[in-house]
């Protein structure tokens, strides 16, 4: 009788395991080709190289919430660029740009657009800063499978992205910090919001980003 019984437990067992497999969705970035972190050179117009590789630098391309396909966020966290943006994409992976060059087709850089560190003291107050990095189009890219060699000797995917850099003034305005969101509810607060940018074409710079995928194989650091 007890084996019976146990081996009743193992039939439902074995069916409810089956019944949650069927539930499992595979789900896949539209942007995989894309995806993956980079250690990266950066040339300037003038052939001087101004970024050399270091481990602590790596360029991370991933796909945005919407998971479109040639819709990917290149981000830096904080180091060379600063740059957090979103691009939109002709091509594939093999050989790339964005759709568009002009200023006013471009996504923001959400990382220029962070608010001055002084708090304002009264509503509308405006305050503008010079940035650099505001937006950015790639004019030619491409990732090649197997086209780099490590400094260990590893076969890796290589990059190559010609981009420029478009640079202007942010503008904040101040608005009133609502009562829930106060240190002290009975006091009126204000902090900075992001209002718009200006694009100043004096400023572009177009840099030549050099590298290859990440390994992280001990013997492939810098």
């Amino acid at each position: 009788m007890k084996n019976i019984f146990l081996y009743i437990i193992g039939a439902c067992l074995s069916l409810s395991l089956v019944s949650c497999d069927n539930e499992i969705e595979i789900w896949d970035s539209a942007t995989l080709d894309y995806s993956g972190s980079y250690l990266y050179t950066v040339t300037l117009e003038d052939g001087t190289l101004d970024h050399g590789y270091n481990n602590e630098y790596m360029l991370e391309f991933y796909n945005t919430s919407a998971n479109i396909e040639n819709e990917i966020f290149i981000d830096d966290h904080d180091k060379y660029f600063e740059m957090r943006t979103k691009f939109s994409l002709d091509g594939d992976f093999t050989n790339f740009k964005s759709k568009s060059m002009v200023f006013a087709d471009l996504t923001d850089n959400e990382k220029a657009l962070v608010v001055p560190s002084g708090k304002p003291t009264a509503l509308n107050e405006t305050v503008s800063e010079a940035r650099t990095n505001i937006r950015a189009a790639i004019l030619e890219g491409k990732i090649i499978s197997k086209g780099a060699t490590t400094l260990g000797g590893n076969i890796t995917d290589s990059l190559y992205v010609k981009m420029t850099l478009y640079s202007g003034t942010v503008n904040f305005k101040s608005v009133s910090v609502p009562v829930e969101y106060r240190a002290n509810p009975d006091k009126e607060e204000f902090a900075w919001e992001f209002e718009s940018v200006v694009y100043d074409a004096t400023k572009d710079e177009t840099v030549t980003i050099a590298g290859h995928r990440f390994t992280g194989f001990s013997e492939d650091e810098y």
